[in-house]
Parts: C-alpha cells; sequence; structure tokens
C-alpha cells in the first residue's frame, strides 16, 4: 500500500513530465519550468504551488492524494481489473512500460479516468483486514439483478433500515462494480450530523457536515457467497445480507445465523508425504512452512507451537516436529512463506501467511493473495464443507 502522503514525497516520487502533464491538464498555471527543473526537485514545485489560491491548493493536494493511494502495486492490479471490466486489453501493456507506480498512477488518472473510482473502491476493500468481513455461503446461485432500479431499491432498503431503526441513514446511495467474477455493492447511508473545526477563507470556523459511513457487498454467484463489511454495524449483518437476498438476488426470505462453516484442512501438511502443488502459471517460486501450532488431542487446552528457520533448511519446522515426540495433536496454526518469481531486475516478492483452524486467513482474494488460494486449494488445503456430525 501507498505510503502516508505528503506533498514533498508525492514530487520526488512522480516524474516532472507526469506532473508538468497533470498541471497542463487542469490548466494550472505553475511558476515552473518543468523542461529545465531537475527530477525531485521538489521544493521549486511546492514553492510555486503555495503562490496558488488556498481553494487551488486544496483541489490539488486532495487529487495528488487520490494519485498517491493508488500509486503502489496493488493500485495497479486494480486499475487492471476495471481495464478488463470495460474490455481495455491494452491497457496492461500500456501501463507495463511506464516506469514507477507514480508515474502509473498519474497516467491513469490523466488518460483513463473512467477506471479510476472502480480501482479506488477496489484497493480500499482490498485493505480492509479479512477479520472485519463477515460471510455466509449457502446462497442459491443466482444472477445478481443490477439494473438502476434494483440498486436505488437496495440503497433505500438500507437507508430506511438504519433511519427507522437509529435515526441516521436519511439518504443513501449504492455503487455496483464487477471484478474477477464478483459484484461488488458500496453502500453509502448518510451518518450523524457532526461537528469539525476547520479553515474556512483564513478564518479557523466550527462546521457542521454530515458525512456518510460505509457498508460493502461482495456476492459471487459461483460460490453462493456474500460477504459483508459493516464496521461498527455488526449487529446489522443479519438484516444486511437480508436486504441484499431480497433487493439483489430477489428472495424472498432469507434463513438467519448462516455463517461460514468450512474449515482448512490442516492435518495434511505434516503427512511425510505432503508438498504443496503449485500450478507453473501462478508465478510461485516456493513455499515454505516457518511455523507450526499443535493443540494435544488429550487436553485441547494445550498447545505447543514449532518455529524454526525454513529459510536454511526448509524441514527444518518438521524435523523439530519430530523430534518433539509429541502425544498425538491437530494442526491449528500453520504460518507459511510464499515467495513469487522475480520479474526483471526487481526483488523477488514474498507473502508471510497465518492460516488458522477453522477458517481463518489473512488473504484478500486478489492479486498474489489469489494466486496463494489457488495454490492452497490445489495442495487440498483451502476451506472445504465441515462434516455433519
Amino acid at each position: 500500500m501507498a505510503a502516508q502522503y505528503s506533498n514533498q514525497q508525492f514530487f520526488r516520487k512522480t516524474p516532472n513530465q507526469y506532473l508538468a502533464q497533470y498541471f497542463a491538464a487542469k490548466a494550472v498555471v505553475l511558476d515552473v519550468n518543468f523542461d529545465g527543473l531537475k527530477e525531485n526537485n521538489s521544493n521549486a514545485i511546492q514553492a510555486a504551488l503555495n503562490k496558488l489560491a488556498a481553494s487551488q491548493v486544496a483541489e490539488i493536494e486532495a487529487e495528488f492524494q487520490n494519485i498517491n493511494a493508488l500509486a503502489c502495486e496493488c493500485g495497479a492490479v486494480a486499475l487492471a481489473d476495471e481495464a478488463e471490466f470495460h474490455g481495455d486489453s491494452a491497457f496492461v501493456e500500456e501501463i507495463a512500460v511506464i516506469d514507477g507506480f507514480h508515474a502509473k498512477a498519474m497516467w491513469a488518472y490523466l488518460n483513463k479516468p473512467k477506471y479510476w473510482s472502480g480501482a479506488a473502491m477496489f484497493l480500499h476493500a482490498d485493505n480492509v483486514s479479512p477479520s472485519y468481513w463477515k460471510k455466509r455461503n449457502d446462497l442459491p446461485s443466482l444472477a445478481p439483478h443490477v439494473d438502476d432500479e434494483d440498486i436505488d431499491s437496495l440503497a433505500k432498503a438500507i437507508g430506511d433500515y438504519f433511519f427507522k431503526k437509529e435515526g441516521r441513514g436519511k439518504n443513501c446511495i449504492v455503487e455496483p462494480y464487477r471484478r474477477n467474477h464478483k459484484e461488488y455493492f458500496f453502500a453509502y447511508p448518510e451518518d450523524f450530523a457532526q461537528t469539525a473545526i476547520e479553515w474556512v477563507g483564513g478564518s479557523l470556523k466550527n462546521q457542521a457536515h454530515h458525512p456518510a459511513f460505509e457498508v460493502i457487498f461482495v456476492y459471487c454467484e459461483a460460490e453462493g457467497s456474500l460477504d459483508v463489511y459493516a464496521p461498527k454495524n455488526t449487529k446489522a449483518i443479519t438484516d444486511l445480507q437480508r436486504l441484499f437476498a431480497e433487493h439483489i438476488l430477489k428472495l424472498q426470505g432469507l434463513t438467519e445465523g448462516a455463517v461460514d462453516k468450512r474449515v482448512y484442512e490442516l492435518a495434511p501438511v505434516v503427512d511425510d508425504d505432503f508438498e504443496f502443488k503449485i500450478d507453473p502459471e501462478l508465478g510461485i517460486a516456493s513455499v515454505l512452512v516457518t511455523k507450526l501450532r499443535a493443540t494435544l488431542k488429550q487436553d485441547k487446552k494445550q498447545r505447543v507451537t514449532i518455529e524454526a528457520d525454513a529459510h536454511k533448511d526448509p524441514e527444518a519446522v518438521y524435523s523439530l516436529l519430530k523430534a518433539l515426540n509429541l502425544p498425538p495433536y491437530f494442526v491449528t496454526q500453520l504460518t507459511i512463506k510464499v515467495t513469487f518469481e522475480a520479474i526483471g531486475n526487481a526483488r523477488a516478492k514474498t507473502r508471510s501467511v497465518n492460516i488458522t483452524y477453522p477458517n481463518s486467513c489473512a488473504l484478500n482474494h486478489d492479486g498474489n493473495d489469489l494466486k496463494i488460494r489457488q495454490m492452497l486449494a490445489c495442495s487440498g488445503l483451502e476451506p472445504k464443507a465441515m462434516d455433519a456430525d
């Protein structure tokens, strides 16, 4: 994810030619000769920016922060996903020849504005901690209804729900997007009025405003699954699931209390013949088990964590586990380090992941995380339905 924003950092990381293109596109007359300006001369750009009207600077800085947010690998992936939805097969090749994530993001902002909103929302959803999502996977595999009247109906239902229950949500909009065979619905109900001290025209004032709070739905028709993100509104999850089912899937009624009952199958990792199955197309170079937690069958409150330097010896964790000669146990947590194949002169990317029984995993459903999920599925570890008692 992109680092915290500052003007100076943004100017240093964005090539002058793209900054010049931005100001030209915005018809902003800046007292800077970009043709003769040395790269990374952020002081000169900031000095010129300071000469503009405060309102104009505020607008520019807000846009720069939006660009900065997508100036990262995940941002580039989100832009590519949105371009794919729009049928732009040339986008990936066009952005690939641009060096640097800030340059890529600025180019896309100026040249592909219709992809920007969706990509920004995807990146935001990707950065939500998996623990905040509430999932159910028992829905029928129905095609979602995403016409304007269906989206408006869902928005009104969400707004009415919060307004009647809590006195907020009088206004609400829902913005739908499609990505990787999943439907994303970003809902923004109106929150309670708030006040904040702000600078207005050179004076400090106490300004009243009506912010929005956020609810995100991610529906997968193939899986019959629905993920809901509603921070600080977890008690409303069941009702939000019902509203989604009624207005988008056209289901009359929804059973309550259904949760994701799938479990990770971690036992195979300690079998002598186990190995991670890696499809060459995933671009994964290696997978190491760096830590393992064993819960004793005789007393589930007794747990042993085994950790060893798997970089020097890929079998280090397994060797230590055997040396301990534990009584019968369950594998209840696994930490793996996935290394991806290096591209060009770039350093190889790595990802460490904790997988905890029954179904906790800090993996998202995009980019390299999606590739890791596919690898886990091929290896027989990805969650599956729990056997009935």
